[in-house]
């Protein structure tokens, strides 16, 4: 059996970031001086899309979405009141603040780089309040400052 092996140029490497057609990119597996053979490129197939061309910015916001869930699910045996909302955002927002300041997100202050929604008015109906549906929206700047991708999830909490 014979291998063989094509080195890829820079120039060949820049053909293969995006099809501007399809969005597809390449990963290509390319060998370096001095660093050996990497998988150069961290691009997804939905190269189209400012917000989720890259890996690094879908594990985040999975990473985010997965954390938050979590971490308000113990709200679901709170009322849902003004009180329970202010502890949801308040925690959110540390928690985003901490990775803000880990370089996560950009934006030069927090404000640029994140915000949470949860409340009447804001992310809820009192019909949603009613029916114990705790709504909460995250947004977060991991591209370009100001620009949020948004999350949004729902816990099913008591109702009144």
């Amino acid at each position: 059996m014979y291998e063989t092996t094509d080195f890829i140029t820079d120039d060949e490497q820049g053909e293969m970031n995006m099809d501007p057609a399809s969005g597809k990119s390449v990963n290509a597996i390319r060998a370096f001086n001095g660093k050996g053979i990497l998988v150069w490129g961290a691009r997804t197939l939905d190269g189209n899309s400012n917000e989720w061309r890259y890996i690094s910015v879908r594990r985040l916001f999975i990473m985010v979405e997965e954390s938050a869930k979590k971490a308000t699910f113990p709200f679901v045996f709170e009322p849902n009141d003004a009180n329970t909302w202010v502890k949801v955002r308040a925690m959110l927002e540390n928690y985003l603040t901490l990775l803000w300041r880990q370089g996560a997100l950009a934006g030069a202050k927090p404000e640029h780089a994140f915000f949470v929604k949860c409340g009447l008015g804001q992310t809820m109906t009192a019909q949603d309040i009613l029916e114990g549906r705790l709504i909460v929206e995250i947004g977060m700047a991991a591209v370009r400052p100001a620009e949020f991708i948004i999350l949004r999830f729902m816990h099913k909490l008591q109702e009144s």
